[in-house]
């Protein structure tokens, strides 16, 4: 029972004070990838000492009532000696009260995740099924053009392929290497299937809104996936021509949540820390 208090503890001390703690770290001019690592790597350890907290207490459940032990709450994590017997019937009725009530939340949990991971595919599938249907096939691989007054592209996925979305404005604005550059963003994002991490992410914060660590890990991975796409840009056609495709772009005001688009988030401060 210790060791799942500590656990609980463990997960709500990282879902409280890890944002804190790691927007300090990744502010400090981190690597992109790193810092997406320190943020997925600290939203999995919060799950995971909760789920661990769960199945320990399942298992103490059981050894109690199968071997007709008393449970004892031992006080050490209060920093006291010795420990706090409970009669028998009260103990194990408590700890399984404890753990169905566990069970039924994380159950209810799970299903809001799958439901909003459910809705945001069926979502972008469509929104990717109607460019389709209105764009025409690009002279590059996975891109549609949309005709369309808004220069914007991003990316968005579908079914049989995700696939890049540009408008007819955009490719007005942008010159053949900028166009290049932009583009090289936006398979980036799909060769690094950003977009299906950030839905994991936005479904889990979704459906645990109270808890910091995970509104906070959507919004901030968002910002640094496309930051490594930047970085993947700039390595084949260097900053200028991405610099210039970024600020010649804007996002329009009502992009589908799942799509990633190239100047969708933060442009003035990517822009700045590619310069």
């Amino acid at each position: 029972m210790n060791v799942a208090l500590l656990l609980l503890g463990y997960g709500s001390a990282l879902t409280w004070f890890g944002p804190l703690l790691l927007r300090r770290v990744t502010g400090t001019g981190v690597h992109p990838q790193l810092a997406v690592m320190g943020w997925l790597t600290m939203v999995c350890a919060a799950i995971a000492a909760w789920g661990a907290a769960l199945v320990i207490l399942g298992i103490a459940v059981v050894h109690s009532v199968g071997r007709h032990r008393t449970l004892a709450l031992c006080l050490e994590t209060l920093g006291l000696t010795g420990q706090l017997g409970l009669p028998h019937a009260i103990a194990s009725a408590l700890a399984i009260c404890l753990l169905f009530a566990g069970l039924i939340t994380t159950a209810v949990v799970c299903w809001r995740i799958g439901n909003h991971l459910l809705r945001q595919r069926t979502r972008s599938r469509l929104h990717a099924a109607t460019a389709r249907a209105i764009g025409g096939v690009g002279a590059w691989p996975n891109v549609v053009v949309v005709p369309a007054p808004q220069p914007v592209a991003y990316c968005v996925t579908g079914r049989p392929h995700a696939l890049v979305v540009v408008t007819t404005a955009a490719l007005g604005r942008l010159d053949e290497q900028q166009l290049a550059a932009v583009l090289a963003h936006e398979y980036a994002h799909l060769a690094g299937r950003h977009h299906d991490l950030l839905m994991a992410l936005r479904a889990i914060a979704a459906s645990l809104p109270r808890l910091t660590l995970f509104s906070a890990a959507a919004d901030v991975v968002a910002d640094l996936l496309e930051m490594c796409a930047d970085d993947a840009a700039v390595r084949r056609h260097g900053k200028i021509a991405l610099v210039r495709g970024l600020l010649a772009l804007t996002a329009p005001p009502a992009m589908a949540s799942a799509a990633l688009g190239a100047a969708g988030t933060a442009t003035l401060a990517r822009a700045t820390r590619l310069a």
